[in-house]
């Protein structure tokens, strides 16, 4: 189990690029509390970005043996092939934001460095435009 204490790198540690609008397709993925467990399938090539905005979410990924709690605000990327599962933790609604980065697209900040085969999380930060397309 982990829970993410400060998952934004500072802004020191993030590359210094021009920001960029990302032409992310965000997905809002309201998660009532006590509900089943919804599975998100990320392809090869794929990169998973998840930002929770409301509440406390529960994140695993098929084949790792750690769980992620994330709270409103934090943010957590898996590079595919990836099958996460996500739930509410607890007794209260939670919404978890979800976008598919796909290989080729305009690079994005903080992620080009992440080998492609990797599947374990890493914390990021959006640049101030992608980071307001989010809640579109």
């Amino acid at each position: 189990m982990n829970t993410l204490q400060s998952p934004t790198p500072p802004l020191s540690a993030l590359p210094s690029q021009p920001a960029v609008p990302l032409a992310l397709q965000w997905k809002r993925q309201p998660l009532p509390p006590l509900q089943a467990v919804q599975v998100l399938d990320f392809r090869a090539g794929d990169t998973a970005l998840l930002e929770v905005e409301q509440g406390r979410v529960w994140v695993t990924c098929d084949g790792l043996l750690e769980d992620y709690f994330l709270e409103a605000g934090q943010r957590l990327t898996f590079a595919g092939p990836v099958r996460l599962r996500v739930s509410a933790e607890g007794h209260r609604p939670a919404r978890l934001n979800w976008a598919r980065y796909a290989q080729g697209e305009a690079k994005l900040p903080a992620l080009a460095a992440l080998p492609a085969s990797t599947t374990a999380p890493t914390a990021w930060s959006l640049p101030a435009a992608a980071a307001s397309a989010a809640g579109a």
